[in-house]
């Protein structure tokens, strides 16, 4: 059934401050009332956690579909309705503004298919949990949409609800709440609910890490590498090494990874550093390490990573690079695939040196892949199909004139615009959606090509989001990169991920309209976490920077039972808001890495000067 929900919340009730309650109706599309609805009211703002906040209100419709809500402070909310027939309505936002009266507010149901979210909440031993409160999440930017319900005797739930993506927050007492991503509707999910640790286990939990953990001097590149000593006995059998980072803007991250490249650089023998950077755009840093050719700070120039501490990284490998004493030469790859004029750039210029009657015919193939950023996602579905076929083709006949193409370059010259050609054409896949989660899956594959591109004995260091590195599914991803390099390196791949307890970042800011001085990438901070979660545990040791081998952890015991839970952790990408941002995601610390850096207070990176 079509279902509308009207909600007249004013009625000339006066403004939003008003002590008044807020009536409202749920009717169906031919207009006969719908009682047993249940309403939701959120907050519309970045700082909400929808894992552990409470909502402002939730009520039920009663006789003729109607419902009261208490009055409202000033704000913007948003509303939702579970039917008693199991459909999920979301509506626009609800304005409340001081001294204004709230305006009446239609949610109607869209136009889009409806979904079944359906599943059974367990414990850890798979037994159902009954009443469980269920918080349905409709994932938006900046704002999700959220509904609340509780799960049936039997532990199951259903409901329907539009196209997008989803989640499933699972909360009951004497249990920690989870957040189960959906991947796809339709397919029923089960949303596992782990005991909540007690004191024993917390304390025994510090103590292990205090016991086993390495303390860090510095994150000051030239300080001396004695302090990472303890790592090389971890670290040598591995490799790749992910170093993975909680945001994309902290300089501490970034400086303790300088470190920990140019100690696994100088103890361990790695010559690789791959980066969360467009594979053809890193082939011009490859340029300026090995050759000198280009200028780094303007190769920086316009990419997420035109940082200082960036800057000082590449300049120290190109450093590295001149030494006569080090035959083995430091190479820089990106592993990403995003839209990148760079890559059609090289496959034309390479194509005009092998074949070039062949590159006149493709021409206007890539000119299409190198339009303005979203030129391409905006062009119709059968012309970006068309692109895509064309482009397989154009891998054949890399392939059927290997040879040829080999005489008239190299080996690696034919190998690297064959690699272009195949980044380009995973750009393309990710346009037309062809996979769920294919830019993780791509970047897996590329690091794997440039260790195979590099010879059998290559190590690399690998830098990119904790979310990506990870080596199994997240809050957010099923399959992130880590989990597919760890499908085919097993042991030798060694995840760190990266904490920290309170300070400063970069990000961008999402603010519709930030004040002057705060558009674009600007600093933020965020302050101590509660007690309940990773990074105020990893604080409680008193070490302001520490690595933890999570391998080493025994696996019995109290300290086991702490860890072997999810904890919830700051997780914080590109993106922020003044307003203030859920920064906090649940993790599973220990199956998703091998290793923890931590850094208890950081401060922002600093951009390049213009």
């Amino acid at each position: 059934m079509r279902i509308h929900l009207w909600l007249w919340l004013s009625l000339g009730l006066g403004c939003a401050s008003a002590r008044a309650l807020h009536p409202g109706q749920v009717l169906g599309a031919d207009g006969a009332a719908i009682p047993g609805a249940r309403i939701t009211v959120v907050p519309r703002a970045p700082s909400w956690d929808v894992r552990t906040d409470a909502p402002v209100a939730i009520t039920a419709s009663g006789p003729e579909g109607r419902f009261e809500v208490a009055s409202l402070p000033p704000g913007e909310y948003g509303l939702s309705a579970v039917t008693p027939g199991g459909v999920l309505i979301v509506g626009e936002s609800l304005q409340v503004k001081e001294g204004q009266p709230v305006k009446p507010l239609a949610i109607r149901e869209g136009r889009d298919t409806l979904g079944l979210l359906e599943g059974t909440v367990v414990d850890e031993a798979g037994v159902p949990v009954p009443g469980a409160k269920l918080r349905i999440i409709r994932q938006g930017m900046p704002f999700d949409d959220v509904a609340l319900m509780e799960a049936s005797p039997e532990g199951r739930f259903q409901v329907r609800s539009g196209g997008g993506a989803h989640s499933v927050v699972a909360s009951a007492p004497g249990f920690s709440p989870v957040m189960q991503r959906v991947a796809r509707t339709g397919e029923p999910v089960t949303v596992r609910l782990e005991r909540a640790a007690d004191e024993t286990m917390y304390r025994a939990a510090v103590t292990w890490m205090k016991e086993t953990g390495v303390p860090l001097k510095s994150v000051e590149a030239g300080q001396g590498l004695e302090d990472l000593a303890p790592l090389k006995q971890v670290l040598k059998d591995t490799r790749v090494v992910a170093l993975g980072e909680a945001t994309h803007g902290t300089r501490e991250f970034f400086q303790l990874k300088h470190c920990l490249l140019e100690f696994l650089v100088t103890e361990l023998g790695f010559t690789v550093f791959a980066l969360e950077e467009n594979f053809a755009e890193g082939l011009s840093f490859n340029e300026y390490l090995l050759e000198g050719r280009g200028d780094p700070k303007q190769l920086l120039r316009g990419s997420a990573w035109d940082t200082e501490e960036l800057l000082s990284l590449l300049q120290w490998m190109r450093r590295y690079n001149e030494e006569p004493a080090h035959p083995k030469k430091l190479k820089f790859y990106g592993v990403d695939m995003q839209f990148s004029p760079e890559a059609v750039a090289r496959v034309n210029a390479y194509l005009a040196k092998v074949d070039a009657a062949h590159g006149g015919h493709v021409q206007e193939l890539l000119a299409w892949l190198a339009l303005p950023k979203s030129g391409f996602s905006r062009l119709p579905v059968e012309r970006q199909k068309e692109v895509a076929a064309r482009l397989d083709l154009l891998a054949e006949r890399f392939e059927a004139e290997r040879a040829r193409y080999v005489r008239q370059s190299s080996e690696a010259e034919w190998a690297v615009a064959r690699r272009n050609v195949r980044v380009l054409r995973q750009f393309v896949g990710k346009v037309l959606q062809e996979e769920e989660e294919l830019r993780d899956r791509a970047m897996a594959e590329n690091l794997l090509w440039i260790l195979e591109h590099e010879g059998p004995d290559t190590r690399a260091v690998l830098w990119a989001h904790n979310g990506h590195v990870q080596r199994g599914p997240g809050e957010w991803r099923d399959r992130p990169m880590g989990r597919h390099l760890a499908d085919a390196l097993g042991k030798s791949l060694y995840v760190f991920g990266m904490a920290f307890h309170k300070g400063e970042f970069l990000a961008f800011n999402m603010d519709a309209q930030p004040p002057p001085g705060r558009k674009g990438r600007v600093a933020f901070s965020v302050p101590p976490e509660p007690e309940d979660t990773l990074d105020a545990a990893l604080a409680a040791t008193g070490w302001p920077l520490l690595a933890l081998d999570l391998r080493a952890l025994p696996r019995r015991g109290p300290a086991y039972e702490w860890w072997r839970r999810s904890r919830r952790a700051h997780d914080i990408g590109f993106i922020y808001s003044d307003g203030g941002y859920p920064s906090l995601g649940q993790i599973h610390a220990l199956a998703l890495y091998d290793g923890l850096l931590f850094v208890e207070r950081t401060t922002a990176a600093r951009l390049n000067p213009r």
